[in-house]
């Protein structure tokens, strides 16, 4: 058998995931979520790896060759707007005549998956198809299965009539690549699910795909509050306290685990609750609570802030702040006073907006959601899953409790003001 080829698959929009970009390339203890991918994947022996990317982002997808310099590494750039089905078409001709793995970068899973995979091929398989049986809806496909045989899957099924409760993520194995892309080729459909019906038909022709059950963790980036579990898993990854050459206040307490890297400064009576990650470069002011949070290189954490449960990106400036349960790019500045709240007085579940449809975030906390080079005045108030587009501003003592679009400003216009003369 040839060797298998691992075919990536990031060429897509990401259009769910706004106001946040480029998920593959966000960083979790200061390595982009890619390269943990791809470090796995290395590690179980599959190192011909082709990625498909998309023109607009190929140009960092080629910084990924300076990473992995032992393995045969190819960039193929996506043609089509048929979804994952047109990403297989624009990596053919590595594929066709060989076995492929298809993955999807922003999916996390535990080794295991890889180990169970390998031993799965020994027995020399037609195709296998990974699933995790979960409790509840997920918006993605679903398998049938039958005594270890996948006898079909559904892509986005209704939540009152779900086939199983398994659902198929991306790592897809097939012994030929040419079954895949003869299969969608026969596919004709309005719908974005190409790719099932093409692995649909092939079933229903009589190629036998075993199913693969997979009982660990699985972190997957389809919307931006997605981003929050997949920082608790990394943070939950940190074992002991590492702190590299810092300058770290005596009164300051730190308290569980953490990683504190080089050229942080940690000011008087600073408490950190770990699990906690804090970039190269990083300031921490008198009087800040950090609990829980991941924070970048290069950031001014001032005086009085919290944190706590939130990712937090490259050089952003806090001053007297309170950040809970967010999400925050890079280049991000907060005046004093201003509050990106977490909690609804009902009690209930955040709700958030995408595609112009309401859905529930199934998160009782959750913050504001934000895009880069964002300024916040002092005294603004972020209200629960807002989510804020890249280079906006939200103007001093706003109330803001809508998504505001990229490149805009919202700000407080109040005409009832009363000036009079000092009579005092």
């Amino acid at each position: 058998m040839n060797k298998i080829v691992t075919l990536i698959l990031a060429g897509g929009d990401s259009s769910r995931f706004w106001p946040l970009r480029d998920k593959h390339f966000i960083k979790f203890l200061d390595k982009p979520l890619i390269c943990y991918s791809i470090s796995q994947l290395i590690k179980f022996g599959f190192t011909d790896i082709v990625i498909v990317v998309s023109q607009e982002n190929q140009a960092k997808y080629e910084i990924l060759r300076s990473f992995f310099t032992n393995i045969n590494l190819n960039l193929v750039t996506q043609v089509n707007f048929l979804g994952m089905a047109g990403a297989v078409i624009s990596a053919a001709k590595f594929i066709k005549e060989n076995p492929v793995l298809i993955v999807g970068p922003s999916d996390i899973h535990e080794n295991i998956l890889l180990d169970d995979f390998t031993k799965l091929l020994r027995t020399k398989p037609e195709g296998i198809l990974a699933g995790i049986a979960l409790d509840k809806y997920f918006p993605g496909g679903y398998l049938t299965v039958k005594k270890d045989i996948v006898t079909g899957i559904v892509e986005k099924p209704s939540p009152n009539k779900l086939p199983s409760n398994i659902v198929n993520f991306v790592f897809d194995y097939l012994v030929k690549g040419d079954l895949l892309l003869d299969s969608i080729k026969k596919i004709n459909t309005k719908r974005d699910d190409h790719y099932e019906q093409a692995i649909e038909l092939l079933i229903k022709k009589g190629h036998n795909f075993k199913f693969l059950p997979y009982k660990g963790f699985w972190g997957y980036l389809k919307y931006p509050w997605n981003l929050l579990d997949i920082n608790s898993y990394f943070l939950n990854k940190i074992h002991k306290i590492k702190i590299k050459s810092s300058e770290i206040a005596d009164s300051s307490n730190i308290v569980g685990n953490v990683i504190i890297e080089e050229g942080v400064k940690i000011m008087e009576n600073v408490k950190i609750i770990g699990p906690v990650y804090i970039g190269k470069g990083t300031i921490i002011g008198q009087n800040c609570l950090i609990r829980e949070s991941m924070i970048g290189n290069n950031c001014v954490i001032g005086f009085s802030t919290e944190i706590a449960r939130s990712h937090i990106g490259d050089n952003c400036w806090f001053h007297n702040n309170y950040i809970g349960d967010s999400v925050l790019s890079e280049n991000i500045s907060m005046g004093a006073g201003a509050i990106l709240a977490n909690y609804k007085l009902n009690k209930q579940p955040v709700k958030s907006v995408i595609g112009g449809k309401q859905i529930i975030t199934g998160k009782i906390k959750l913050g504001a959601l934000i895009g880069s080079n964002v300024n916040i005045g002092v005294n603004a108030s972020i209200m629960p899953g807002v989510k804020i587009g890249q280079n906006s501003v939200v103007g001093s003592g706003v109330v803001l409790d809508i998504d505001l679009p990229e490149k805009k400003v919202c700000y407080f216009k109040n005409e009832n003001y009363t000036i009079t003369d000092n009579k005092f």
